[in-house]
């Protein structure tokens, strides 16, 4: 049975920056005519930081995946003041570290980049119909994710691009994909009438076996909005 550990930053980048706006934004609150959401569009870019984790298998086998800043867009349409309904893309490349213990050898470890990118559907609840707003937001989507571990030789590809003939060299790695599901709470900031921030914390689970249990990752993110 596999047990996963998470180690929580007393405060990351994306913790402390969700703190300070909502210490800027409580104290100007009451200066802003807001824009109504109801019938609008949030074109979002999102900065993801994924925390670190740690996967121990059987035999004394174990996967640390060190903590990294990912980026991501989204679109999200207000249906009215309190939900909102759309989808985003994510993309992450964090560096691990492998330990094997192979039957008749002694252990070793292995160091590689683990690339993952995922589709999303998204929805989010505001509470209240105010510049300033805590939320909860929840999503499922696919996931896929590549340990860059070889799995064959490589070998040349070559295609007829925009600019010309352009060849390049691919080896064939270890992927797999997944649904992936998350939930989570934030504070939603409108800053201006063209300009919002939305700071979250989330939990997000992809359904593939990892050291026999799925891959998690604690997710701080702070997006971008644009309001059209």
């Amino acid at each position: 049975m596999m047990d996963t550990r998470i180690a929580l930053p007393s405060c990351s980048f994306l913790s402390c920056s969700f703190l300070l706006v909502t210490c800027i934004s409580t104290a100007q609150a009451a200066s802003y005519d807001h824009r109504d959401r109801a019938g609008s569009t949030d074109i979002a870019l999102r900065l993801n930081y994924l925390e670190e984790e740690s996967y121990s298998g059987p035999e004394g086998t174990k996967i640390e995946v060190q903590d990294e800043m990912g980026f991501g867009f989204g679109a999200m349409y207000n249906v009215d003041a309190h939900w909102a309904f759309g989808g985003s893309f994510d993309g992450s490349s964090s560096d691990y570290r492998a330990t094997a213990i192979p039957d008749s050898d002694p252990s070793f470890v292995y160091f590689n980049q683990l690339d993952s990118y995922s589709i999303n559907f998204d929805a989010i609840y505001y509470f209240l119909d105010n510049h300033i707003t805590p939320y909860v937001t929840a999503s499922i989507g696919w996931t896929e994710i590549d340990s860059n571990i070889p799995t064959g030789p490589g070998y040349p590809v070559c295609w007829w691009d925009w600019w010309g003939y352009y060849c390049d060299y691919h080896t064939p790695s270890k992927e797999e994909g997944g649904f992936n599901y998350k939930a989570g709470v934030g504070l939603r900031w409108d800053i201006s009438r063209n300009f919002a921030v939305r700071g979250s914390y989330s939990y997000s689970e992809v359904d593939i076996d990892v050291a026999g249990d799925n891959p998690s990752n604690s997710i701080w993110r702070l997006e971008f909005v644009a309001p059209m």
